[in-house]
């Protein structure tokens, strides 16, 4: 099973953190912050378009913001949710919150109003046109 090594070194951080406020006798259980996840990410030049290929799991479509310019492609998404479980006198709420965000710097200018997105599965498409396409050209060595 993959772990992302990130993740275990925020995890150490906050026990070691939590030990040394029980050693100095200032621990106050800290409210949790949100979690904020960087979404594995493919970007594929293919001549005349750039492909972005994110993956957003469990994210519904209505909560993904997509910003571009020219150069640049930044992604934001958030997942919330709330679970309640009422049985006679017990009562269980949960409730959970995580974003994901990523920049890209992108290989080559495009046009970003003529950008398409799509998104099913977990896996959210973009595709972005090139201002213009390049041509190869030799270059002769003196």
């Amino acid at each position: 099973m993959w772990r992302d090594p990130f993740e275990e070194l925020r995890n150490l951080e906050r026990r070691m953190n939590r030990l040394f406020e029980e050693l100095l006798g200032e621990y106050r259980p800290a409210l949790r912050a949100p979690e904020v996840r960087q979404p594995f990410a493919d970007i594929i030049d293919t001549g005349k378009e750039i492909k972005v290929t994110v993956e957003l799991p469990g994210v519904d479509k209505e909560n993904i913001q997509i910003n571009a310019t020219e150069n640049m492609l930044e992604i934001r998404a958030e997942v919330k949710r709330e679970e309640e479980e009422k049985r006679g006198d017990y009562l269980r709420k949960e409730r959970s919150y995580r974003m994901f965000q990523r920049s890209f710097s992108l290989p080559a200018e495009v046009d970003p109003s003529r950008a398409k997105a799509t998104y099913k599965n977990g896996i959210l498409e973009i595709t972005l046109p090139k201002v213009k396409e390049e041509k190869k050209r030799s270059i002769k060595v003196e």
